[in-house]
């Protein structure tokens, strides 16, 4: 996982030195061959570690990110219960709310693929409101500012009512979403729960299709070209 990089400047110069990675390198490589040094410490012992093509391993990927997108969600659920400060609360929750709409937002331009509503929900269940409800507010609060009861804010002007008219000023208030109440946390939970029992069978699909493509797609000569920990 990416969080397992710390990003300060003296601790990346560790970790490059550590995987011997190149002072000059990108950081998408960079993560990418700790990636693979992750998977070779972890698995090395017990199994050949393939590389899989980025061709037919693009919906695996985007499937496995969402259900972990989805797991993090019901971690800041378990911490909002906690009733932490408003801060904490407020963060909690846009976080909440960007990494749910994230798994429905169009991503064909990098083809990989998204969610979609009409396949996972029957019109009018609880699931289906509370993903409208959620979605909404992705809409029309996080990503965007609009009219919405979640942020409304109002502008009014001071005058004196003494003869000093120069000190009139004008005034702005608002009122905007913290977090969600208890029973909304409870109808968020359930959808996540649901959520991720999909993306599991996506992802059991799909892994069983990218098995099914090494073996028919490439000889035993070029999967051992694909080996991360050279046989051993």
């Amino acid at each position: 996982m990416l969080t397992n990089i710390n990003v300060s400047t003296a601790a990346r110069s560790i970790v490059r030195r550590k995987l011997k990675i190149p002072a000059n390198m990108d950081t998408t490589t960079e993560r990418l061959i700790h990636l693979i040094k992750q998977a070779q410490e972890k698995y090395s012992d017990e199994f050949l570690v393939l590389t899989v093509p980025g061709f037919i391993s693009k919906k695996f990927i985007a499937y496995c990110a969402m259900k972990e997108d989805q797991e993090l969600i019901l971690q800041y659920i378990s911490e909002l219960r906690q009733n932490p400060s408003e801060i904490i609360k407020s963060s909690l929750s846009y976080s909440l709310i960007s990494l749910y709409g994230k798994c429905f937002a169009d991503a064909s331009k990098n083809s990989y693929p998204k969610l979609e509503p009409s396949n996972l929900f029957k019109e009018g269940d609880d699931n289906n409101e509370t993903h409208n409800y959620l979605i909404d507010i992705r809409h029309q609060f996080i990503a965007h500012r609009g009219d919405t009861e979640n942020e409304i804010g109002i502008s009014y002007m001071l005058v004196p009512k003494t003869e000093n008219s120069d000190k009139t000023q004008m005034r702005f208030s608002q009122l905007k979403m913290i977090a969600f109440s208890e029973k909304d946390l409870v109808r968020i939970e359930s959808l996540v729960e649901y959520i991720i029992e999909k993306l599991l069978e996506k992802i059991q699909k799909n892994g069983q299709k990218i098995h099914d493509g090494m073996l028919n797609l490439f000889t035993p000569e070029q999967l051992s070209l694909m080996l991360m920990n050279g046989g051993k």
